[in-house]
């Protein structure tokens, strides 16, 4: 009875790969990474709902051209130090707060973010044997270590690879130069944040 009910349970865990029944004739393939084949729902719409959650996360993330973990740190330190500020640090704290939204404008005003695009394409093309129930980041970072090595042309510009990536109008040296810019913006907002920490633990 026992040995039933695992078996039962175990065949329920299954995960749903691009092979089951219910969504091998949703898919296409679009591209051969690294001797590996990737695919893709011919729709967005019959793509699972946690993983299409993912994906509509993602998408907006790359609206924003920055992701949701950048926000909440930022959101979080800035609350902090405004609870923090007195007579005496008034004047610093508002520097680095001042610091940090500028800086954070300034990667959402980037034409583009290339770690987003990556992100959602992770989310929109998998392999044959992923789990397509929902999105596992490991897996997700997997495949952005495989995009990186593409060139430009080859990730962003070409078809089938942004059949389902947001429209672009720029050239691969345009698009190497905002990536360029928006590591550079990461960097430093990493550091800003980095200081105000220590800052925070020398006074504590």
């Amino acid at each position: 009875m026992l040995n039933s009910r695992l078996k039962i349970w175990r065949k329920k865990e299954q995960p749903k790969t691009a092979i089951h029944p219910e969504y091998k004739k949703l898919i296409e393939k679009i591209a051969t990474i690294d001797g590996r084949d990737l695919f893709a729902f011919k729709d967005l719409l019959d793509m699972p709902i946690k993983r299409h959650d993912k994906c509509m996360r993602f998408a907006l993330e790359w609206n924003m051209h920055i992701d949701m973990e950048t926000l909440q740190e930022t959101h979080k330190e800035i609350i902090e130090d405004i609870g923090m500020m007195d007579c005496n640090n008034m004047k610093s704290l508002k520097r680095k707060i001042f610091a940090l939204l500028d800086n954070l404008t300034r990667m959402t005003e980037l034409t583009l973010s290339a770690e987003a695009s990556y992100r959602l394409a992770s989310c929109s093309y998998f392999w044959i044997d992923e789990d397509l129930t929902d999105y596992d980041f490991e897996i997700g970072d997997e495949k952005i270590d495989l995009f990186k090595k593409m060139s430009f042309d080859d990730f962003f510009l070409s078809e089938p690879m942004n059949k389902f990536l947001p429209r672009i109008n720029l050239s691969a040296q345009d698009l190497q130069l905002f990536s360029l810019i928006e590591k550079e913006r990461k960097k430093i907002h990493s550091e800003i944040l980095t200081k105000t920490k220590l800052h925070k633990t020398t006074v504590s």
